[in-house]
């Protein structure tokens, strides 16, 4: 969402609906046909009646808990899942969760999530319980290796009480491999992507030997620019700027000891390097801006964490977990802006900002079984983010004169070393009463201070911005009833909250746009307030998952022009922006995901879905304004029809689906239209639909091998999810191939 974004109150476009039809009726056509193949596989049966609401999950609740009975809006990707794909990114693995967009910003290699149309700046990412931040406007990429995840946990909505000060939209938790179950194993592996003429290659060596286990593994990718249709984008099928590659290192040891074997230590290290290009919308450039660029050569995080689990200690204390971190994210952004307000005057702006942001902190959680009824968990958490950025920006002002032109160019260049420390304390309480009724409630007490350590201009130190300090206390509460066979009923409370960033607070910045946006020490934080209700259904051939929520967040951070009044330093330039607590949004939707294993074959039809109303109270120099245009579709999902069994004796399965969502619209305030002049300008985008069709499989002692090949884009629409995301690629292939030994 920009900062000025107003509503206009257009309808959104919806996709062809004799496209999906022709679609569906493809599918069915080519699953009819698959039953001749092999031998038939009821999905039910195959997996023993297991299905993804079985799963066991941490997140939520930080108890061990089945998708199932869990009181949040919990989604799990598995092994096996995830074997079926060839993403290039881990937030390609879960684009088809309901409630869940991907977002790249015009960086094709950082790719981040939003969720219930929250940005991605307010959705926390954890990677083994810990979290990775990003203090930037666009929020945490997600950096990790997709051959080192076992799995990965989804939560969808508020979750400040247990998961950090930035769960406003939810949680991703990314669970990494451990060692393998035999003493040494090598796997290989690799992906070739014909939408971006890339590919990626893989190896790790893992096992366990006695008590001891241990995982290291590599690897190593690169992409072009991104192929897609001609049309709207491009006139020659190539998006220039979308190339990226990335090298990733991983480590993990681990040791289990104690006379039941309940306790266990590990060590994990990793290294992630991107480098990326950006692509520019150019068609959306408004005065006086004629040209735009961003370049992202350095994105480096290196991180190493220790953990202790301990189980069963006793009859009272059932659960010990400790852990800490340190990390550090080196980074670079380029920025050049090109604006012509106007014939005779040109005014060029180059920015760059080379930051290191280092991370520190850890969690200690006991887990009690107090009384018969109640399973509580006391936990302390603290965090220190620092952030330290050297600047430099060079303006060059071109006078247009008789020749020759005059140009006079103005640099600057500055630093900022800034930290914020978090500590909080939460406990969470399970209370199964009555019969088949189970409320868990929960409260976290956050305290955080901010400090500006130090900052420079030109060389020469001034002085810093005020430190500050915020106490926040956040609740939850969430009831089930699992009275009714194979189903449970769920209704859920939630509250988020998230800090400012280090650069909203203490850093002046002209990237993004070549005019100075101020930063506010005074800013207060983010807040939310969530309610839900839900239904699972989970018998055999037939599984569901329902929720219907509603969100309503305040105190958003917006940037307003310096001419409206809103504190900006001495000497501001009327162009000038600074940053305020001004917005606010309202949420509500329904979020399905269903399949139905057809009983006696192999089918099994099923569909994820999400309907969504989003509303924006915008706040800038014309007053207050409300809209639904917020970049959001109301419809979007997945539905398709899955097979599974066996050819050539070896176990198979296909996939034929359709991806589609409404059309999205945005309106902007734009101060300066032309000299003089501010207005409304919408960007729309139409819906859309594309057919793909997957399939893969395993062969080999043990499955050793296994492959996965997708046909994505079918008919080579031109399509575009948000405008928050680049272009997507058109008609291509992914294919992956692993091995085991």
């Amino acid at each position: 969402m920009n900062d000025t974004t107003i509503p206009v109150g257009r309808k959104a476009r919806c996709p062809s609906g004799q496209a999906i039809l022709k679609a569906a009726a493809l599918a069915l056509l080519i699953s009819s046909a698959s039953a001749a193949i092999g031998t038939v596989h009821a999905h039910a049966l195959e997996k023993d009646g297991v299905t993804w609401l079985d799963t066991i999950t941490v997140v939520g609740t930080r108890t061990e808990t089945s998708v199932q009975d869990n009181p949040a809006s919990v989604t799990v990707v598995d092994q096996e899942e995830m074997e079926k794909k060839a993403p290039e990114s881990i937030a390609e693995m879960l684009r088809d969760v309901p409630g869940v967009q991907v977002v790249d910003s015009s960086a094709p290699g950082m790719k981040r999530l939003s969720i219930r149309g929250e940005s991605s700046r307010r959705v926390t990412i954890l990677v083994d319980g810990q979290e990775i931040t990003d203090h930037s406007t666009y929020g945490t990429p997600i950096l990790v290796d997709p051959s080192n995840v076992e799995r990965i946990e989804v939560v969808r909505g508020p979750s400040s009480v247990l998961h950090g000060a930035k769960a406003i939209g939810g949680v991703i938790n990314i669970v990494t491999k451990r060692g393998a179950d035999k003493p040494i194993q090598a796997e290989l592996g690799g992906s070739y992507y014909s939408g971006t003429a890339g590919w990626q290659g893989w190896a790790a060596v893992s096992g366990t030997i006695d008590n001891f286990d241990y995982r290291f593994s590599g690897s190593l990718d690169d992409h072009g620019d991104r192929r897609v249709p001609e049309g709207r984008y491009t006139s020659t099928g190539r998006l220039d700027n979308t190339s990226f590659n990335n090298d990733n290192l991983s480590a993990h040891l681990g040791y289990t000891f104690g006379e039941e074997g309940n306790h266990y230590i590990a060590l994990k290290a990793e290294q992630h390097r991107l480098s990326t290009e950006s692509w520019i919308d150019r068609s959306t450039l408004e005065y006086p801006v004629t040209d735009f660029n961003i370049d992202l050569p350095q994105r480096d995080l290196r991180k190493v964490g220790v953990y202790y689990d301990g189980t069963d200690i006793n009859d009272v204390v059932r659960k010990v977990h400790l852990d800490a971190y340190y990390q550090t994210v080196d980074r670079e952004f380029r920025n050049e802006v090109l604006m012509q307000p106007s014939p005779r005057v040109s005014v060029g702006v180059a920015s760059t900002s080379d930051d290191r942001i280092i991370n520190y902190g850890g969690t200690a959680q006991v887990d009690l079984q107090l009384h018969l009824d109640h399973y509580t968990i006391f936990g302390v958490q603290y965090l220190t983010d620092n952030l330290q950025v050297a600047k430099t920006s060079t303006m060059t002002t071109t006078l247009h004169l008789p020749p020759p032109p005059v140009a006079m160019v103005t640099p600057s260049w500055g630093f900022d070393d800034a930290s914020i420390h978090t500590v909080s304390g939460f406990a969470q309480n399970e209370w199964s009463f009555a019969d088949d009724f189970k409320l868990t409630t929960g409260a976290r007490y956050y305290y955080s201070r901010t400090v500006h350590d130090y900052s420079e201009v030109n060389s020469v130190a001034v002085p810093t911005r005020p430190n500050g300090s915020d106490g926040r206390f956040v609740t939850s509460a969430g009831l089930t009833y699992t009275g009714i066979e194979n189903t449970t009923l769920r209704t859920l409370y939630s509250e988020g909250y998230i800090t400012p960033t280090l650069l909203q607070l203490f850093t002046d910045t002209s990237a993004g746009s070549g005019e100075t946006t101020h930063a506010n020490a005074n800013l207060a934080p983010e807040t939310s307030r969530n309610v839900e209700i839900g239904a699972r259904y989970n018998a055999g051939d037939f599984t569901f998952d329902v929720a219907g929520f509603y969100t309503k967040a305040r105190n958003y951070i917006t940037s307003v022009p310096c001419t409206a009044g809103a504190g900006c330093p001495a000497g501001s330039l009327d162009n000038e922006r600074i940053y305020i607590n001004a917005d606010s949004a309202t949420s509500y939707g329904i979020e399905l995901a269903a399949e139905y294993a057809v009983p006696g074959t192999a089918f099994t039809p099923y569909v994820s879905a999400t309907w969504m109303r989003r509303q924006m109270e915008l706040t800038g120099s014309f007053g207050t304004m409300s809209t639904y245009n917020t970049n959001t579709p109301a419809l979007s999902g997945r539905f398709g029809v899955r097979w599974e069994g066996e050819v050539a004796n070896h176990a198979t399965w296909a996939d034929l689906f359709v991806r589609a969502a409404t059309g999205v619209e945005q309106t902007n305030w734009v101060i300066r239209r032309a000299p003089g002049v501010s207005g409304f300008v919408t960007n729309s985008l139409p819906g859309w639909a594309t057919l793909n069709f997957a399939f893969g499989g395993s062969f080999g002692d043990e499955d050793k091998y296994s492959y996965a090949v997708s046909f994505n884009n079918i008919l080579n629409k031109e399509y575009r999810s948000s405008l928050e995301e680049i272009p997507g690629v058109g008609r291509s292939i992914e294919a992956s191939l692993r091995m085991k030994f």
